[in-house]
């Protein structure tokens, strides 16, 4: 009994010094439901949580000015891309990456609701 106390005892202090931790890289389909997420771009603030690990769906709210967010609204993470090249486009699935634009799906999944983002600046995973 003592030796399960320790373990989950550990696992809360280990969740606690993640709180707010700087990553450069996350996929979604590697993090738990309910994960408290920031991506900074170059001219916005995304911040929210996951709620589909698989399509990764979130519930996200936006910035502009990094104070004054919209309300959340469900957008899906679907890829880490450096843009369109000649007449294709590199998209890392699953993936959101500093230095690497992203793409997401707005409200739903469907090709005309996605957007490109501007440059991903940082990635921040809370609580």
């Amino acid at each position: 009994m003592m030796g399960h106390s320790a373990s989950v005892l550990f696992a809360l202090a280990m969740m606690a010094a993640a709180a707010d931790k700087e990553v450069p890289s996350l996929c979604h389909s590697q993090m738990a439901v309910g994960q408290k997420l920031e991506i900074q771009t170059a001219d916005c603030v995304y911040r929210g949580e996951l709620v589909d690990r698989t399509s990764g769906q979130c519930q996200l709210a936006s910035s502009v000015d990094g104070t004054n967010f919209t309300p959340p609204r469900t957008v899906y993470l679907l890829g880490a891309t450096a843009g369109r090249q000649a007449r294709q486009m590199l998209v890392l699935m699953r993936e959101v990456k500093v230095g690497m634009k992203m793409e997401l799906g707005l409200g739903d999944l469907d090709e005309n609701h996605r957007q490109i983002t501007s440059e991903v600046k940082a990635i921040k995973l809370g609580g």
